[in-house]
């Protein structure tokens, strides 16, 4: 997987945001299938062993259009989580994390690009469990749905990972939770 089908998972997110946030009612399958979802608990180990963290209630699912990485959907919450990891290419690895790291910012006028309603709302470079994690929060219109965006990108051991948490507009609280789960807070 190279960097740039990486940075271009933005496209494959609007449509995942769309599918996962537009639910609106369920059948009794449904209901039934979301009660055992919820009690699915999967364990993500990242860079190595560097980020690790569970994700209860959540069932993976192909990124849409083929795109790498792993999307997560729990459709309880309307959030979907896409994950994505890769080796730094070769040409990249004589600078530090923190370079690569500082490099990786660029996705946030990638994501302004292709969607005009993407605004961000906060950005800050964290630590989490003693990995330098950037922290990016917006908001964003995807598949005509208001959504709550964070965007994760850490770097150790030669790879990267871009971990997006995108979230129905109206449960700040619950995105909030989901992003401090991954960050391990």
């Amino acid at each position: 997987m190279k960097l740039s089908k990486l940075l271009n998972i933005t496209g494959a997110m609007c449509l995942a945001a769309a599918v996962g946030c537009t639910v609106n009612v369920a059948s009794a399958a449904e209901v039934k299938a979301a009660e055992k979802t919820a009690t699915n608990t999967e364990t993500l180990s990242l860079l190595d062993g560097e980020q690790v963290f569970k994700l209860q209630g959540y069932v993976a699912q192909p990124v849409p259009g083929g795109a790498p990485g792993k999307m997560y959907v729990n459709k309880q919450a309307k959030r979907v989580v896409l994950i994505g990891e890769d080796e730094i290419p070769l040409i990249a690895r004589a600078s530090s994390d923190s370079d690569f790291l500082d490099g990786m910012k660029s996705i946030k006028d990638q994501q302004k690009a292709s969607s005009p309603a993407y605004t961000v709302v906060s950005e800050k470079t964290e630590n989490a469990k003693g990995l330098e994690v950037y922290h990016l929060e917006a908001t964003n219109n995807m598949g005509g749905n208001d959504v709550l965006q964070a965007t994760l990108l850490a770097v150790a051991h030669n790879k990267f990972t871009v971990i997006q948490v995108i979230s129905n507009h109206k449960d700040k609280s619950g995105h909030l939770a989901a992003v401090n789960n991954i960050l391990g807070k």
